[in-house]
């Protein structure tokens, strides 16, 4: 992990010098002692990493779109994710696997037009000028000439199409929307109003998809198939896993949940002991050989680790302090706190200030989700088998999630409660030291002990 990341900032030019070095350390981790034969291997892990990273970012560089700015070109591309209306009300979506005047580039464009007819998965031909933009992903074309050039969806897309189709056919439009966003992570299909609401009180990572939603998912099924079938259970499980990572489009934090969970559901079903630290450190090297520039660049992935390390280290120390009586509502309230005090610092250092009813819209509505995302799917699956019918049975969820928004839109209000502090690089380096020591003293503390899959779920997965 060091390498990857000193290569973001440290041009890796191989040579014979690199390869001798690489030679020598090899040899030496067979000829040293046990407890010195780490260091060896570790320097030359190092430079691995850093001639992968400045490999990848050099073929990033070499296939971007950045030679085509500010020209007419021709592009044909595949929709990635949902198309969505904008506040302008243009028709916003975005091609990957693109290919400029016939050469395939590495870049993702985002289109913005006034047709609505292109959908997720189509292939889609698109002429204009592309220009550069400061947001992801980085180049745009504007107003362009789109055609349609390829109609078929993959499977997973039709799965995926057939479910919104049923949510809107058995709930209220926001209902619906808000159903999509907590169970895929469709989040562009919710109103305007209703993202700023969940923006202003910290509650936007419930539309977003994470390891939350996965956990439940193979929790249910675990729970269901593991005392009779433990080798289904396991196959089962690695399928939904990844059938779901590959409907909701791959994203940094599902990649990072699925990952983990594979690695739990593998060590669970062999009985082997896994450590949730070493687990998170494998985890962010694997999504990092995937792509190196995340742990710079994409502010998610550096809030999902924060987080997910928060909560292991934080949460039993945090479960200490509070009352025994109420188990669920402490544990719950533990992860919250966990999350926040392990991300509000960098939160921070980034924008200057936080909201504190975040924490109170956290504890209030994150234990509604498992059975939102049950009472969704359900309702879902009804709209497509009893279309005329399914709308009926929505009415009490429509009126449950207009009460929702009420609620956050109360705690929007709440201006008072705003922390406006800007910490220095110094006051964050020295928050996070203290956190890896707690870290490393709850290592050393568990490193022995038998942690089994799904035996506490969202500290694991989540």
């Amino acid at each position: 992990m060091a390498g990857l990341l000193l290569g973001y900032n440290f041009i890796f030019q191989p040579n014979s010098y690199w390869l001798l070095f690489v030679a020598i350390s090899t040899a030496a981790s067979f000829v040293i002692s046990k407890k010195l034969k780490f260091v060896p291997l570790l320097l030359v892990c190092m430079v691995f990493g850093l001639s992968y990273t400045t490999s990848y970012i050099n073929t990033q560089a070499a296939q971007s779109a950045s030679s085509d700015i500010y020209r007419k070109t021709v592009v044909v591309g595949t929709v990635r994710g949902d198309p969505y209306w904008d506040k302008d009300r243009n028709y916003v979506f975005s091609l990957a696997d693109v290919a400029i005047d016939g050469q395939a580039k590495s870049s993702e464009i985002r289109i913005k037009t006034f047709s609505s007819a292109v959908k997720e998965g189509h292939r889609v031909r698109v002429e204009g000028k592309i220009f550069p933009i400061l947001a992801k992903p980085k180049y745009q074309i504007s107003y362009g000439t789109v055609e349609i050039i390829n109609f078929d969806q993959p499977l997973m897309i039709k799965i995926k199409q057939a479910f919104y189709g049923g949510a809107d056919k058995a709930l209220s439009p926001d209902a619906a929307a808000f159903m999509k966003g907590i169970l895929v992570g469709a989040r562009t299909s919710l109103a305007q109003p209703l993202q700023d609401t969940l923006n202003a009180v910290g509650l936007s990572h419930i539309v977003a998809v994470s390891g939350y939603n996965l956990t439940i998912l193979v929790v249910l099924l675990a729970r269901i198939l593991k005392k009779r079938w433990l080798w289904g259970s396991l196959v089962v499980s690695l399928l939904l896993v990844w059938c779901f990572t590959l409907l909701t489009g791959m994203s940094a934090s599902i990649l990072r949940a699925a990952i983990m969970a594979t690695v739990f559901l593998v060590a669970g079903y062999y009985g082997k002991k896994v450590s949730v630290l070493v687990c998170i450190g494998l985890t962010a090297v694997a999504t990092l050989l995937v792509n190196p520039t995340l742990a710079i660049e994409d502010i998610g992935w550096q809030l999902s680790f924060l987080s997910l390390t928060g909560i292991v280290v934080l949460s039993p120390i945090i479960r200490l302090i509070l009352p025994k009586r109420t188990k669920i509502v402490s544990e719950l309230l533990a992860i919250t706190l966990a999350a926040q005090i392990a991300t509000i610092p960098y939160l921070l250092y980034l924008f200057g200030g936080y909201s504190v009813v975040a924490v109170v819209a956290n504890v209030a509505l994150m234990p509604l989700i498992p059975l939102l995302m049950l009472v969704g799917f359900g309702l879902s699956i009804v709209g497509i088998v009893l279309p005329n019918h399914a709308y009926l049975l929505g009415g009490p969820v429509n009126k449950g999630v207009e009460l929702i928004f009420g609620f956050l839109g109360y705690l929007k209000a709440q201006s008072n409660f705003q922390m406006a502090i800007h910490p220095d690089i110094a006051s964050l380096t020295f928050w996070y030291s203290c956190l890896v020591v707690l870290a490393l003293i709850t290592y050393n503390k568990n490193r022995d002990s038998e942690l089994l899959p799904f035996q506490k779920p969202e500290q694991l997965v989540r």
